[in-house]
């Protein structure tokens, strides 16, 4: 990413092009609709890069500026899957990246949902979040991991409840969900592969005295 980025925003006067990628003055104009003599306002804005004079579409709830998102062109605003998920989550986990600039809601629930499965894979029933990440404290669950995992659960919980979380809120909060199933993935999953195979990669005659050194005594 270049030095002078500047993320696209809405009603920002300069910011770095989605098309070019040059920063770049912007120029933003209402659209509106002729209806009964006049002109109807409408909830989309039209933003034109004055270097290369490509548009962006912004969608507005006129009611909350605030809750805006660029339709077009369509970005991923999100991180990566991590190579190291498991299989039966990556579905849910792509479809949050896909729709999270326009549903934050829905990806939040979606990331919610890829957590459910994902403690199925590490040993819980994949049925009860809450009683999953109870069982995993108890067996010894690194705090912050423990920290991650509640992140996840009590933001999709409450994605789900319009009034416990406001619009702005899960904006600023689902970027942070997809950062939590990946750090929770590297921890407990990752990690020990690649330990695995660093082990395995050992000559044969150190592995078998290793055995041997930890082999149960009678």
């Amino acid at each position: 990413m270049e030095q002078n980025y500047i993320a696209p925003a809405y009603r920002l006067a300069a910011f770095t092009c989605v098309h070019c990628g040059v920063l770049s003055q912007m120029h933003w104009a209402e659209l509106g609709v002729i209806a009964r003599g006049g002109i109807m306002g409408v909830s989309w804005t039209l933003n034109t890069c004055q270097h290369c004079q490509f548009d962006t579409i912004w969608k507005v709830n006129k009611q909350n500026v605030r809750d805006v998102f660029m339709a077009y062109p369509h970005q991923v605003n999100a991180p990566a899957i991590h190579q190291d998920l498991p299989e039966a989550c990556r579905a849910d986990f792509e479809e949050a990246r896909l729709i999270c600039g326009m549903s934050p809601r829905g990806a939040a629930a979606l990331l919610r949902l890829c957590l459910e499965k994902l403690l199925g894979h590490l040993g819980g029933t994949g049925k009860d979040i809450n009683k999953d990440i109870a069982a995993l404290v108890q067996s010894g669950l690194d705090p912050h991991i423990q920290q991650a995992l509640d992140v996840i659960r009590v933001t999709g919980n409450n994605a789900v409840h319009p009034l416990d979380m406001p619009h702005e809120d899960l904006v600023s909060n689902v970027p942070v969900m997809f950062e939590m199933i990946n750090l929770i993935v590297d921890e407990r999953i990752a990690r020990q592969r690649k330990m695995a195979e660093r082990f395995a990669n050992l000559p044969e005659k150190a592995r078998q005295a290793i055995e041997r050194r930890d082999k149960p005594t009678a």
